[in-house]
């Protein structure tokens, strides 16, 4: 494997250890998210620059990312209007 496959694939193990360990906050949480959608996009920029392949398929991943990101943010403020913090523990349905 080239270094250039590496990196990505490095970048999104991180990622998503980060996603694991820091469950406290939903900010936090959905950071981790989009550092891992960012490095699935270069690894996909990547994969379809060295193929030779059209690069569209990155826009529309780009394009599905915006909107998961503003659903998250969406999601974040209604928690935080609603509950008052983005713990994820202050959420009764979360408690055990």
């Amino acid at each position: 494997m080239s270094i250039f496959f590496v990196i990505p694939i490095f970048l999104f193990v991180v990622g998503f250890w980060i996603y694991i360990s820091k469950r406290k906050h939903l900010m936090n949480m959905l950071i981790s998210l989009e550092y891992i959608v960012l490095s699935i996009f270069m690894l996909l920029m990547m994969v379809t620059f060295i193929m030779g392949l059209e690069m569209y398929a990155g826009l529309i991943y780009l394009i599905a990312s915006v909107c998961e990101g503003s659903l998250g943010v969406g999601i974040m403020v209604g928690m935080v209007r609603s509950h008052g913090s983005d713990y994820v523990a202050s959420l009764n349905s979360l408690k055990c």
